[in-house]
């Protein structure tokens, strides 16, 4: 065996490669994101570049005292803009905007999807997302970027720059599709739907629908 082969333990996930990741989109019914505007610079090595679309939902100053998750119906606190292709958004310091990407994605149920920044936008103090780097098997529709900035100047975003990467894990075993409901154990006629396909715009927190939730305000009310 030469130095340079080294044997692979079976039963282990991988990374997709770039070559694995062209023949998963060329596959019939497998790997699906689209508009891919330019195949040849957006796929490289193990990932693929998506880019920023040009609606954003900022999170607006509000007089309500808090976000409750405890409230069944939280007011909406996002403002939605629209920004013309070739015209900017500024992210101030502090600001937390979302956004969709401009790609869909349908992802096959053995694939586990890896989002990250781009390192030049890092660098910038801008971060991508803030929790949500998972990309779960089963999902359709366009990723939700939770755009922050963490540095002191305001950064200009362009719709359909380049922001944010996203590589592809190979999962052994079963899964659950991400598009199945699975029932409350305080409530198990309350179906709690994972889906939330072709999204059109970035979704709101849906803290307020988790199960738990509904354990704290039983014990708030008694």
């Amino acid at each position: 065996m030469a130095n340079d082969e080294i044997p692979q333990p079976s039963g282990l996930s991988v990374v997709l490669s770039e070559d694995e990741i062209r023949k998963r989109l060329d596959s019939k019914d497998d790997l699906l994101i689209e508009p891919l505007i330019d195949e040849r610079t957006q796929i490289s090595g193990c990932k693929i570049d998506l880019r920023l679309g040009g609606i954003f939902y900022e999170i607006k100053q509000s007089a309500l005292r808090a976000y409750d998750p405890l409230e069944s119906s939280p007011p909406d606190y996002r403002r939605r803009i629209i920004v013309p292709l070739g015209s900017p958004y500024y992210l101030h310091p502090g600001m937390l905007a979302l956004t969709p990407t401009f790609e869909c994605l349908a992802m096959p149920n053995d694939l586990l999807g890896i989002l990250q920044g781009r390192s030049s936008l890092g660098r910038l103090g801008i971060i991508v997302h803030a929790t949500a780097g998972f990309v779960d098997p089963g999902y359709k529709g366009p990723l939700t970027l939770e755009l922050s900035n963490l540095g002191h100047l305001p950064v200009a975003l362009y719709p359909l720059t380049r922001v944010a990467a996203i590589a592809f894990i190979k999962i052994t075993g079963s899964v659950r599709a991400y598009d199945a409901e699975i029932a409350s154990p305080i409530h198990p006629e309350k179906k709690i739907d994972l889906g939330h396909f072709h999204s059109p715009g970035s979704e709101p927190s849906k803290l307020h629908e988790d199960w738990e939730m509904d354990v704290f305000r039983a014990m708030r009310e008694s």
